[in-house]
């Protein structure tokens, strides 16, 4: 009797460890995003979107399918819901979220795709996680999103509204804006995924299919013309694009949905805006003003406030 409450008590305070540590996975899952949009800037300066996106998840793809080939079902054993989940992952996740971020930054600057999308999706996901996935939504979870969404919008500078650009910078917000509504869509769908297939099986399905929608767009528009003279500034930033932010990435994304919760984990999306400006000001060489550095703060506030459970992180 002795070692067994000497054994669920090590259980017990082992718990919040691990929970930390799915807590820093997240963490450095948003900074990696944050880069996202700086690195997306540089490789669209020599590769076209779609082929950035089949490059990025087929290299993905076959790296997962290489490494953890015993974690992925057999298609065959899969049943007919089960299919059609998977192939909502490839289509929210690895097709229209990448066509829509992607095509949202060729048109509108750098500081707003690491804004719109991180900012509106978390929203998006907790009403859906709380109509469709049985998860409660708290006050405190209102609350923090609403103290996080005050601070990107502080984060990022007003452009001129009488700029001859205009027009250009509001389609790009608008289909930054669906891709962020599309990011919810996948979100809850990976809390369903990973309780049949994994994390693992998931992303990996996803990106197969993601690949499947995007092959015949890059036949058509013929995008592999311009890979030949796309220089190494732009093979770099896929490479992180491919590893960073796609395989480690979503990976720890889907495990933050599988430990903790879709509405939880997509509270962390909020630091993305903050590390994206910051790291625009690192690389591209963007102001920060002292606005900015107040809306960052109170984007972690709001983060730390979603997190509480009756006064207790």
């Amino acid at each position: 009797m002795q070692g067994q409450g000497t054994e669920a008590t090590d259980r017990d305070e082992g718990a919040p460890s691990r929970l930390g540590h799915v807590y820093v996975l997240l963490f450095l899952t948003v900074l990696m995003w944050g880069g996202g949009a700086v690195a997306g800037k540089l490789a669209l300066r020599g590769i076209p979107n779609l082929a950035v996106g089949l490059l990025r998840f087929g290299l993905a793809a076959i790296t997962l399918w290489v490494v953890f080939r015993r974690e992925f079902p057999r298609w065959s054993t899969l049943t007919r819901s089960d299919r059609w989940l998977i192939l909502g992952l490839g289509a929210f996740g690895g097709f229209l979220n990448h066509v829509l971020f992607f095509a949202g930054l060729s048109f509108a600057p750098a500081s707003h795709a690491a804004v719109i999308g991180p900012t509106t999706s978390p929203v998006w996901t907790l009403l859906l996680a709380s109509w469709f996935g049985g998860e409660r939504l708290r006050a405190r979870q209102v609350a923090g999103s609403a103290l996080c969404l005050v601070g990107v919008l502080l984060v990022v500078q007003p452009d001129d509204i009488l700029g001859e650009h205009v027009g250009r910078q509001l389609l790009g917000d608008f289909l930054l804006l669906l891709s962020g509504m599309v990011w919810a869509f996948y979100s809850v769908l990976s809390k369903l995924a990973i309780r049949r297939f994994g994390p693992i099986a998931s992303l990996g399905y996803g990106m197969i299919v993601g690949c499947g929608f995007l092959v015949p767009l890059v036949l058509a528009d013929r995008s592999w013309a311009a890979l030949a003279s796309a220089s190494a500034v732009a093979w770099l930033a896929l490479a992180y694009l491919t590893f960073a932010t796609t395989l480690l990435a979503f990976f720890w994304w889907n495990l933050g949905i599988q430990r903790v919760g879709a509405g939880k984990t997509a509270i962390f999306s909020n630091l993305v805006p903050v590390f994206g400006v910051l790291l625009a000001w690192v690389v591209l060489g963007e102001t920060l003003g002292m606005m900015q550095l107040g809306g960052a703060g109170l984007a972690v506030a709001g983060v730390w406030v979603c997190q509480q459970r009756g006064g207790r992180p």
